[in-house]
């Protein structure tokens, strides 16, 4: 198994603890945008028009869904998910369901931090 595959997984086995699951399509597309933006965290300043552009074509698909994709995982998370999961990867108490680039990237710095 390659090292991006390895992440990859990982990266799917915690968005399953979190509380979601394959039966999304924005599972996928969220643990391939959590890839990416820990390969390379420039890819949150432009996530409209880098990193949702990039996703969407890895599964042939529009920008708009897959920013809309992203979001209903979080809306399932944020719903019926491990909050404090959620809130341990936030660092603080959430007081409200975080937007698409805040979770990429507190998913993408969990994930980082639990690599080394």
């Amino acid at each position: 198994m390659t090292k991006n595959m390895t992440k990859e997984k990982e990266i799917q086995r915690t968005l399953r603890t979190l509380g979601v699951n394959g039966s999304y399509l924005g599972f996928y597309q969220t643990s391939f945008a959590v890839k990416r933006v820990m390969e390379n965290e420039l890819m949150l300043i432009y996530i409209s028009k880098g990193l949702y552009v990039e996703t969407a074509a890895r599964f042939q698909t529009s920008v708009a869904c897959v920013e809309r994709n992203i979001r209903t995982v979080i809306q399932i998370i944020w719903e019926y998910g491990d909050r404090e999961l959620l809130e341990e990867m936030a660092e603080k108490k959430l007081e409200r369901k975080p937007r698409n680039v805040e979770f990429l990237d507190m998913l993408a710095r969990y994930m980082r931090d639990q690599q080394q």
